[in-house]
């Protein structure tokens, strides 16, 4: 594949950096406990001047500061992580205006079936070629193999990222960005480290898929794999081809690893179990659902608030029972209750109210702005 140049001044155009921008502050509206983000509104004032700045920036040589690193337990995952969330002017708007210059290039070698942190490759995604291969292709999922990399953008280290890197971008000044970038490791909350993952992978999606190991289907979830064979010394053998490329790479694969028979067990991935021509939850996910449509009753009962972000929740784990074949399990938790449509009114409830406040704080600024005295001009 041949390397990109002259991705420098596209990068450093007004449309890219204005979509970097507007990327930015559609999601940063708020801070904690729901005050207006005052960086956000900084910048709206100042648009066009915050876009020369962020020019400037770039071409002076970029330098990323420390990162706001706090610990977050991960529900899906059970576990805690370390997430390390880039300052927001103007390191995150540096990030955004580099990946869209990135993606496209990013993308040319992306493996069909690589799934998490991609436009339009989430976990339907992944279920749907599941389902499918599982349904159509019995012989070729005879055997399923899942594997995960330990730790996997801890171990993942800077310069390993830049031998990809090199080997798709040509221009030197964007490959010097994308070292200040990564320099200091590929942190859990910058979104730029999903993309450099995933793209670092790639080799691996294509060895795996293209090596001979007798692989009938393959889908990759960021870090955990699922390979479906019809052969399981094949996939045995394959395990210590992956493995070798981990370790030559600075990464390690999780002593979880398991080899079985479909017939026997069901897979598991992304989110999901998967049978013939079904589709059921894993349980520990159903037993989530299960209490928080009971959490939710109860304060309905007692009169209490429900927070948005308690609705919305609930509305992401509702909608895992609705791509499954639990009918009855559907309606036995909704019960007949219009609950959908309670959580959803909640969410429009606050949703509202947002855009009224931020309209109200930003005609307040403009305001208090146009009513302070202008400052005399200095005699020459």
């Amino acid at each position: 594949m041949d390397r990109v140049d002259n991705l420098w001044e596209p990068m450093l155009t007004d449309d890219n950096l204005d979509g970097s921008i507007k990327d930015v502050n559609d999601n940063h509206h708020w801070r904690t406990h729901h005050r207006p983000n005052f960086c956000t509104a900084w910048v709206e004032e100042h648009h066009d001047e915050r876009r020369v700045d962020l020019r400037r920036i770039m071409e002076n040589g970029f330098e990323q500061k420390p990162p706001k690193v706090t610990q977050r337990y991960d529900p899906n995952a059970q576990k805690w992580r370390t997430v390390s969330e880039p300052i927001q002017w103007p390191d995150q708007y540096v990030h955004h205006a580099l990946i869209r210059v990135l993606q496209p290039v990013m993308m040319r070698g992306m493996d069909k079936y690589a799934a998490g942190s991609i436009r339009g490759r989430g976990t339907h995604y992944g279920k749907a070629a599941i389902e499918r291969w599982m349904k159509k292709d019995p012989k070729g999922t005879r055997y399923c193999m899942t594997l995960d990399i330990r730790h996997f953008y801890q171990s993942l280290k800077p310069e390993v990222v830049m031998d990809r890197m090199r080997q798709l971008v040509k221009d030197r000044r964007v490959l010097d960005l994308i070292w200040r970038v990564v320099k200091d490791g590929i942190l859990i909350g910058a979104y730029t480290s999903q993309w450099f993952a995933n793209t670092t992978l790639q080799p691996l999606d294509h060895m795996i898929r293209e090596g001979g190991y007798g692989v009938a289907h393959y889908l990759r979830y960021m870090d955990n794999f699922t390979i479906f064979g019809p052969n399981k010394r094949k996939l045995r053998k394959l395990r210590l081809v992956i493995e070798k490329w981990l370790n030559d790479h600075g990464m390690e694969l999780k002593g979880d690893w398991q080899i079985f028979p479909t017939k026997a067990r069901k897979p598991s991935a992304v989110g999901y179990r998967y049978g013939r021509g079904y589709t059921i939850p894993r349980k520990h996910t159903l037993l989530r659902i299960k209490r928080a449509v009971a959490r939710f009753r109860k304060r309905r009962m007692e009169r209490r608030r429900v927070f948005a972000g308690t609705a919305a929740g609930l509305i992401s784990r509702l909608g895992i029972l609705r791509h499954c074949n639990n009918v009855q399990l559907y309606q036995m938790i909704y019960r007949g209750e219009k609950l959908l449509r309670q959580l959803k009114n909640i969410i429009r409830a606050k949703s509202r109210k947002e855009i009224t406040t931020w309209s109200t704080y930003m005609a307040r600024r403009a305001r208090l702005k146009s009513s302070k005295p202008k400052a005399a001009p200095t005699p020459a």
